[in-house]
């Protein structure tokens, strides 16, 4: 976590508008939810989601939810510029609230981009205490993830990857390798069904890591990927494969990591993946 996170958000945190047409009712009357940042956030276990909602059938929605006071056009949904106000933190606090009608506060902030906003948000669900390994090793993934993305176009320059891996690792005082490998988990598992997902995020599920990494380096075009004794099978429809080297050592990992991870059958995957990211490189 960077030492000025809350309080350069702090500084993006506006008081809400005493002007008719944004009072805070009429915000709450507008608040849209994307897929995308909902997404973004690990999901509660059951009895946490129950416990939560004891908690505020009882006492009330005690901390505001976080709303992104943005615009149409920063969305790209449309060129019109009319405002809108996305949810940002306590999604299962607003389902809850909008299952029972209760009221609840909201807090504005403001984002120049998308990609400010996801930034936000994965920094601001690390700062809690409740999250398992995996959880936060997804979220540090896809910050690793979008810092390549934004750090310049070619996913597989090697500067960039250094330079996004080393920089994180530094931030969250672990490993630039620690970093990497958790972006191939974020990927792998972003290949996933989302319930599949979830299940696996909550600990619902327990499948090795080693393989949700292993899917990372394959082309999945579609996946329905389910948990059985540790071990990740995947049922996938794939393009044609041809005599294409990448296809088929893509088609080999995928296998290798569906199967028990044995040691020889590690060796052979790391070989295997090694094969495949010289040959994209090469590219």
């Amino acid at each position: 976590m960077k030492k000025d996170f809350m309080s350069s958000m702090r500084e993006k945190t506006s008081s809400l508008p005493t002007s008719l047409l944004s009072t805070e009712e009429n915000i709450k009357s507008q608040i849209q939810i994307l897929d995308q940042l909902r997404d973004l956030i690990p999901p509660l276990a059951d009895e946490e989601y129950r416990q939560l909602q004891q908690n505020i059938l009882k006492h009330g929605v005690k901390d505001p939810l976080t709303v992104w006071e943005t615009s149409s056009t920063v969305l790209h949904l449309d060129e019109e510029n009319r405002p809108v106000y996305v949810l940002i933190d306590g999604h299962n606090r607003y389902q809850i609230s909008q299952e029972h009608k209760l009221d609840y506060r909201i807090n504005l902030l403001r984002f120049t981009s998308l990609e400010e906003a996801k930034d936000y948000m994965i920094d601001f669900q690390l700062g809690r205490r409740n999250l398992s390994p995996e959880q936060i090793a997804y979220l540090r993934g896809l910050r690793y993830l979008q810092q390549k993305t934004m750090r310049g176009g070619n996913k597989f320059s090697t500067n960039s990857i250094v330079n996004a891996s080393v920089a994180l690792g530094k931030e969250y005082g672990v490993s630039s390798r620690t970093i990497k490998r958790d972006g191939d988990f974020a990927a792998g598992l972003d290949k996933l069904n989302p319930e599949q997902k979830q299940q696996i995020l909550t600990g619902k599920k327990k499948v090795a890591r080693s393989a949700i990494e292993a899917m990372a380096k394959t082309d999945l075009v579609e996946s329905d990927a389910v948990a059985d004794e540790g071990n990740l099978l995947v049922k996938t429809s794939r393009k044609a494969v041809g005599e294409d080297p990448v296809k088929k050592l893509e088609i080999a990992i995928r296998e290798l990591a569906s199967g028990t991870l044995s040691r020889k059958t590690c060796e052979r995957l790391l070989l295997k993946t090694n094969e495949l990211l010289t040959l994209l490189q090469a590219k």
